[in-house]
């Protein structure tokens, strides 16, 4: 016996269909051209794989184009600013274990010594402790004691020298005495002297060619003689002549050294 109920069979499944103008528009995007549709199927799949791969190509340019046309917001470099800042300021007040070591470095740093360069003591920087003679001889003689008194195991330069005699001396002179070599230093350095002492200093009046000029109230002319002992590797002495000028600026002023003849000698 036939049986003639009617058999239900569910409707065939189809693809989706679009429904709004946006969806047909990305159907219709995703679609092949037709004349890919109508190539055989190998050749059909290879041209479908090259289309897609062109059409995503062509969107990534397309996002990276506008991504370039739309301008940085203001407040993005001003929020980076700010981030900066704020990681400065954290930095500053982070703890640092090596500041006290740092510091300590620096408290125990020696200053290398500078080279001796001019120097221009003044004759009011005097130890209190030395007498500084009024009468002109004697201070001729003390500038003479002073200034040939050299300490070369222990002194760098002749400028030692000159600054213990800057009491006695005019500025100008130390200047220039400070400024130029000195011979009677060059001779102790090269017969490796430890000292160099005045043991007898006299004064007397300059005669025939030493005369520099002719004496007044403001200013006299000395002859000075000194007799150095030396110690070092070999033991000698020398006699070293000067001829001193001494001045004042006015009567019943300071009497300064002002000018050495016969260094060069």
């Amino acid at each position: 016996m036939a049986d003639n109920r009617t058999r239900r069979t569910d409707p065939p499944t189809t693809p989706t269909t679009p429904s709004t103008a946006e969806q047909w528009r990305q159907f219709l995007r995703e679609q092949p051209p037709e004349e890919i549709r109508e190539l055989p199927r190998r050749k059909r799949r290879r041209a479908r794989r090259a289309w897609r791969s062109a059409r995503r190509a062509e969107r990534a340019e397309i996002i990276r184009s506008k991504r370039r046309q739309v301008p940085t917001p203001l407040y993005v470099p001003v929020i980076a600013l700010l981030i900066a800042a704020a990681v400065g300021t954290a930095a500053l007040l982070q703890p640092d274990d090596d500041k006290p070591a740092k510091a300590h470095a620096r408290l125990n740093r020696t200053v290398a010594p500078a080279e001796p360069g001019p120097q221009t003591p003044s004759p009011s920087t005097a130890a209190p402790d030395v007498p500084r003679p009024t009468d002109p001889e004697e201070l001729a003689k003390a500038f003479v004691r002073a200034y040939a008194k050299r300490s070369p195991a222990f002194e760098e330069t002749h400028v030692q020298a000159v600054q213990r005699a800057a009491p006695y001396a005019s500025t100008a002179l130390v200047e220039n005495l400070t400024k130029h070599r000195d011979k009677d230093w060059d001779h102790l350095i090269a017969a490796q002297a430890n000292y160099a002492t005045p043991t007898r200093i006299t004064v007397t009046v300059p005669k025939g060619k030493d005369v520099p000029g002719v004496d007044t109230s403001l200013r006299i002319y000395r002859s000075v003689t000194a007799r150095i002992q030396v110690k070092g590797s070999d033991n000698y002495t020398y006699t070293r002549h000067l001829v001193l000028e001494v001045a004042r600026h006015e009567v019943g002023g300071l009497w300064q050294v002002t000018r050495v003849f016969g260094l060069g000698e």
